[in-house]
């Protein structure tokens, strides 16, 4: 779901800060500046690095001192073993991205680097890996444009089984809240990648691309008060329903959407506005209003992370001050309600999604459902938000219920030290494999 204010962050997103350049900005490659930045993290010369590399942005928000912090603890007593896996790619027009892989005989982990144009570091974080896989030889990948020759072109990948007969169904996946990548990235999982793979080793097409917010950050930072969920996901989900819907090798009548998180809550407005699927998939989506979800995830949070007593209350206080805020949003007016904020979420973009929630389309849901949900979930609510869809679709002709106990918000196991929040995320590891098993089988259901 979308970030929200006592998070710190985005929930299910990397962290990207946009930056602007200094005075003479260095001018190599993006891989040697990578080569760069890395060496001076080994040779322990941060302040350098700081002043060197770093954009304005990324210095307001990553001081000298918690950057030598968080890379001493990955490297404390080690010896330094082997840099691998170095790569280069553009993210969008105007980022590149540098990841490498850092072994060391204490610790194995990954550095990411974000430069801007002027190859100013605009974001920087350490994993302990993500997990590392070679494309299956049975299936191919192709890159792709969604929203060809418009204002926003996005790049993709159009994941296809190597060999089949006939027409094959086809997903378009969804992402969550954030400006996040075709993979939909995050701390250390890769959960778009991981779906795409296992479902076109089953024969099914799998399109997934870089979401809008990723690809044109700046400019969708200057139109904040105006921003909405169709600007932000709907359209976009649209526009790569009707490009893979035009490839000869898929059938048409079986593209299906796949929605995770706020992916999920939207799919049927998605599907109502244009998308016209075969099915939808809600992965850890929710019914509820997205505002009403933020304020359960912060009583979560509060109760979670803040020992304190009078602390909590402190937080409790606030957070229940937005939540009288995010009740009374549907009582301004349009131009009111882009002056305010909700959970540091502009009020618009609220009640604006508010007024075409889930609800509003149910009642018209004449399609299959998959409704999937992990019952370790502190996101999205096993007990409440899957517990209402059931509600809601108990006399649905086609609906289908799965929950998996164990799965977090990303349909991933973890065991260990910071389960139940965000430092779970930090553990590599993949989708499990009978989410994507599961999913698989009712697609070929349908289309068999």
């Amino acid at each position: 779901m979308r970030t929200n204010w006592l998070m710190l962050g985005c929930l299910i997103i990397l962290v990207l800060l946009i930056g602007c350049a200094k005075d003479d900005p260095p001018a190599p490659t993006v891989e040697e500046a990578g080569e760069e930045v890395i060496g001076l993290l080994q040779a322990g010369e941060y302040d350098k690095l700081y002043e060197i590399w770093f954009s304005n942005e990324l210095q307001e928000s990553l001081s000298a001192v918690e950057l030598a912090r968080d890379w001493e603890e990955k490297v404390t007593e080690g010896d330094f073993v082997e840099l691998s896996s170095l790569q280069a790619d553009n993210l969008t027009e105007d980022l590149d991205v540098v990841e490498a892989s850092l072994e060391y005989t204490t610790d194995y982990f990954d550095i990411r680097l974000i430069f801007n144009k002027e190859t100013r570091l605009v974001g920087l974080s350490l994993s302990d890996g993500f997990t590392k896989r070679e494309l299956p030889e049975s299936i191919k990948e192709e890159e792709i444009i969604v929203g060809k020759e418009t204002e926003y072109e996005l790049e993709g990948l159009l994941t296809l089984p190597k060999e089949g007969e006939g027409k094959f169904p086809a997903v378009v996946l969804v992402h969550g809240s954030g400006p996040s990548d075709r993979d939909e990235t995050a701390f250390a999982y890769k959960p778009f990648r991981d779906l795409a793979w296992g479902l076109a080793e089953q024969g099914i097409a799998v399109i997934r691309y870089d979401k809008r917010t990723l690809a044109y950050g700046n400019e969708m930072a200057k139109h904040t008060a105006h921003l909405t969920v169709y600007e932000e996901t709907v359209e976009d989900a649209i526009r790569a329903a009707e490009l893979v819907k035009s490839d000869p090798r898929i059938d048409p009548e079986h593209v299906y959407l796949a929605g995770h998180s706020l992916g999920g809550m939207l799919a049927p407005r998605i599907d109502a506005e244009g998308g016209d699927f075969a099915g939808l998939i809600s992965l850890a989506g929710s019914p509820r209003p997205l505002w009403e979800i933020i304020y359960e995830q912060n009583l979560y949070l509060i109760e979670k992370l803040i020992a304190n007593e009078e602390e909590q209350k402190e937080q409790l206080a606030s957070v229940e001050e937005e939540y009288q805020k995010a009740q009374n949003l549907q009582k301004l007016t349009t131009e009111k309600s882009k002056e305010v904020t909700v959970f540091g979420i502009n009020g618009y973009y609220l009640k604006e999604m508010a007024e075409y929630d889930v609800q509003s389309y149910i009642g018209e849901l004449d399609k299959p459902l998959l409704i999937l949900q992990g019952e370790d979930d502190f996101q999205v609510f096993y007990d409440k938000d899957y517990a209402y869809w059931q509600e809601l679709l108990e006399n649905h002709d086609d609906a289908t219920f799965i929950s998996y106990p164990g799965l977090n918000h990303f349909f991933i196991a973890y065991e260990g030290a910071g389960e139940g929040t965000l430092r779970e995320y930090e553990y590599p590891n993949q989708v499990d494999e009978n989410v994507i098993q599961d999913i698989g089988e009712w697609i070929l259901e349908k289309f068999n």
